[in-house]
């Protein structure tokens, strides 16, 4: 299921097809449901649609009909503002905008306002878990068992069971996945360290994260080594043996 489903509200074709072709490539996280030129355009089609994303032209006419979007009754849905000049950003914001990106579109700043768009569905989630009790089905799912790398132009989504291993590269981390597939994140890998599950994942070494059930063996020569199926032998650091053994339960 797509986590994002956006109708677009845009008149310049240009900007239409960039939209159509981001969604293409990041079709498993980001769908387009539907477009219009303007909001009085689009109106019938979103009431029956129900986009939980509106990706807004901050055009003067559709601000003047901006309150009729806002009054239809449906699970209230987040908006992205898009405009030509950053006076239109005020308009955005007051009109509780998550985002306002200037044309043409940076996609990779896109893909930031897609992540703080999913921030906020996970804040609604919450909410949502105190009022019900956690009693809907729906609002009791386990946690989920992806992460999600954003690049200039895709929006990766990686489960956690397909990562083999991954290295920092300076501020950088670098993903080596079972595919043979290598991912590039512009965060550092203490940051991942912090949101993958400590009962997959054991960080050897400083630069070096492991996923223990893709370990094929350990060599113990000269010391610990994982050997994975990609060929690759990754030392564990001295000081990290012991707690890496207990962490096995090897005795």
């Amino acid at each position: 299921m797509t986590l994002i489903n956006a109708f677009l509200i845009e008149e310049n074709l240009k900007t239409v097809q960039s939209f159509e072709t981001f969604s293409k490539e990041n079709s498993s996280i980001f769908s387009i449901v539907g477009k219009a030129k303007s909001v009085k355009e689009g109106f019938k089609e979103i009431t029956l649609l129900k986009p939980n994303l509106i990706i807004f032209s901050a055009t003067k006419e559709n601000i003047n009909d901006f309150e009729t979007l806002s009054n239809i009754d449906f699970l209230e849905a987040k908006f992205i503002f898009i405009g030509t000049n950053e006076k239109e950003a005020y308009q955005a914001f007051k009109h509780h905008a998550v985002d306002f990106l200037l044309k043409p579109i940076n996609f990779e700043e896109f893909a930031t306002s897609l992540k703080k768009v999913m921030h906020y569905f996970e804040r609604d989630l919450a909410y949502l878990q105190v009022l019900n009790g956690c009693n809907n089905e729906w609002l009791s799912q386990p946690t989920k068992d992806f992460f999600i790398v954003s690049s200039v132009d895709k929006i990766e989504i990686i489960k956690f069971t397909d990562v083999l291993y991954c290295k920092a590269d300076g501020k950088y981390t670098e993903f080596f996945l079972q595919n043979g597939d290598k991912v590039l994140s512009s965060k550092n890998i203490g940051e991942y360290q912090n949101i993958f599950p400590t009962a997959n994942f054991f960080r050897i070494h400083n630069s070096c994260l492991v996923n223990v059930h893709q370990i094929l063996r350990i060599n113990k020569k000269d010391g610990l080594y994982c050997e994975f199926k990609n060929g690759v032998d990754l030392p564990v650091a001295k000081r990290k043996e012991k707690e890496f053994l207990k962490y096995l339960r090897v005795n």
